[in-house]
């Protein structure tokens, strides 16, 4: 098997030779180059190209081998796809779209941004791709959307040997992992494995053979739940039905695979407060800023909120200025292990460990809080030791210690609602481990500080 470094230099010696070729004008010699080398690898070098070499490029391969183009641009990473297609001309990404898979096809034209997706979404009227334009028609990030149109499935009254013969017959199928059994109306009434198929009597009917209970997803069902079953039941695809039980399609492990991945990435970016656009125009300074400016807001008004009570309490606190010194502890641990809490409940959220109950959610959320406390405790008691050190008040260090450890205990408790609570009003749950939840754990921090302090002041003040 090839290592990640042997593949590295593979590619690194094919973008040399290609780049020698493309100074050289070297036409035939890349038409030869790009038919030697796997699609993917092909989007690897184009990653590695100015833009308008990779136009130069892509025009030699979509001329050359034109089936091999689609899968280029599927392939292709969203910033180099986009720049590509942005020079393409909408007739050209068209004829690109029609001999991809239309699950391919649907993926494309879904990367796009509004406007360049308009342009090309006329083109796809005008040609009449029907099956583009049906699956488009689906709610977006649905199993419609993401499912390959192009199955196999066989009546149940068909004999296990016509059945074999008809599987051997299949030319255009993508992938045939499972064989699904259908009636006379192409209601799905069942499925059988190859080996099931291959181990079975040559008369037998697939009636006899296939099991009745299906794994199976409507076409309005979220992609995130079709990624959650093929996990949970060790499916390398899952059957698509509409609300009538017909047969729609099929998903297959590469697009579960890639669910997995975008949702990962989409959940990460959000939690940092940005957008996974930023993939599209990393290019574009301006426009990742606007992407990043939301959230920064959300960040600055919190902190405003922060400094206003921190001015307000430094004049109550004039003579006990020393307060301040432990804010940034407060604020810091809080954040932190809210943050730790809020990514246990979406790892929950997103492999669906709760199963849709709260009681599940109730047992995380138990153990979130005992684990706030044992740390707010810990901490407490080394900051508390500190705050005695620092100003040889007893009282002081209590303040300390009793502070952030409520603190904690809160920051442990908000981490952990908030995702389950977005979750429930319909919202993305990655937001609320975002820069909004981090700064309700400052404010809530400085005020359960400077409460505690303000009860002891008298005290604090010898």
């Amino acid at each position: 098997m090839e290592s990640h470094a042997d593949s590295s230099r593979r590619t690194e010696v094919l973008a040399e030779t290609l780049e020698k070729f493309l100074e050289r004008g070297a036409r035939a010699n890349i038409s030869r180059l790009l038919g030697r080398v796997r699609p993917e690898d092909v989007a690897d070098l184009l990653a590695t190209l100015e833009v308008d070499r990779q136009l130069e490029v892509f025009a030699i391969l979509s001329a050359d081998y034109p089936d091999a183009a689609g899968e280029v641009l599927t392939a292709l990473e969203p910033a180099p796809r986009l720049a590509l297609l942005e020079r393409l001309t909408p007739e050209q990404t068209a004829s690109i779209l029609e001999r991809v898979p239309v699950d391919d096809a649907v993926f494309v034209v879904e990367s796009l941004p509004p406007a360049l997706q308009e342009r090309v979404l006329a083109l796809v009227d005008l040609k009449d791709l029907t099956d583009v334009q049906t699956q488009l028609a689906y709610p977006e990030s649905s199993a419609g959307r993401l499912m390959d149109t192009e199955f196999f499935a066989l009546p149940e009254g068909e004999t296990v040997r016509a059945a074999i013969a008809a599987i051997q017959e299949q030319r255009d199928v993508e992938m045939i992992f499972y064989l699904y059994v259908v009636d006379r109306d192409s209601h799905l009434v069942g499925v059988t494995s190859l080996r099931q198929l291959l181990l079975s009597k040559p008369d037998q009917t697939l009636a006899d053979i296939m099991q009745r209970s299906v794994i199976k997803a409507r076409v309005d069902t979220d992609q995130e739940e079709v990624a959650e079953l093929a996990a949970r039941y060790d499916l390398l695809a899952i059957p698509v039905v509409d609300d009538q039980n017909r047969m729609a399609g099929i998903v297959t492990v590469d697009d579960i695979i890639d669910v997995v991945k975008e949702e990962a990435t989409d959940d990460l970016f959000k939690v940092a407060g940005t957008s996974e656009d930023e993939l599209i125009y990393e290019e574009r300074t301006l426009k990742v800023a606007g992407l990043r400016l939301k959230s920064l807001l959300v960040s600055l008004a919190g902190l405003l909120v922060t400094g206003l009570l921190l001015e307000f309490f430094q004049v109550r606190f004039v003579e006990a200025m020393f307060l301040l010194a432990f804010v940034p502890v407060i604020m810091g641990l809080g954040g932190s292990i809210g943050g730790q809490a809020s990514a246990v409940t979406l790892r929950g959220l997103a492999t669906g460990r709760f199963g849709g109950e709260e009681g599940g959610f109730l047992d995380v959320l138990f153990r979130q809080i005992k684990v706030g406390a044992v740390l707010g405790l810990s901490c407490g008691v080394l900051a508390g030791v500190a705050a005695v050190l620092l100003k040889q008040n007893l009282w002081y260090g209590m303040v300390v210690a009793v502070a952030l450890f409520c603190a904690v205990v809160l920051a442990s408790l908000i981490g952990a609602c908030g995702p389950f609570i977005f979750d429930r009003l319909g919202l993305d749950p990655a937001l609320a481990a975002g820069p909004a939840v981090a700064t309700l754990n400052d404010i809530t921090g400085i005020l359960i500080y400077f409460g505690l302090a303000h009860l002891f002041l008298g005290h604090l003040l010898h």
